[in-house]
């Protein structure tokens, strides 16, 4: 894709890849942010929702470790204009909360 082309991105209850020795699976991950920083125009935003804990541990870690994003913390009910998944129902089903995240690209 070339630079800058994305206005808006999203990442939605994406595979947790629970396993540690996994962790270099998972779609949020020091390589794919410079990737997502590259391709999203200046100011575009990222949205990521999970459900899994231990993902919900990684994003904040790892975003929380990064430039690249202003990494607020999660909503914990979904924003408005976000539009519910199949996923995030089976979590509500299944008793477990989503965060939901908005990162928004620097410069």
């Amino acid at each position: 894709m070339p630079d800058a082309c994305l206005d808006r991105a999203y990442l939605m209850f994406p595979d947790p890849w629970p396993k540690a020795r996994h962790a270099k699976r998972r779609f949020v991950h020091p390589e794919n942010i410079k990737q997502m920083h590259r391709v999203l125009k200046p100011g575009a935003i990222w949205r990521v929702a999970s459900d899994h804990p231990v993902y919900q541990e990684w994003v904040t870690e790892v975003m929380g470790k990064q430039n690249l994003f202003d990494a607020p913390p999660p909503a914990k009910e979904r924003p408005e204009g976000w539009s519910p998944t199949r996923y995030e129902a089976k979590a509500f089903r299944e008793g477990r909360v989503p965060f939901y995240w908005t990162f928004t690209r620097r410069p």
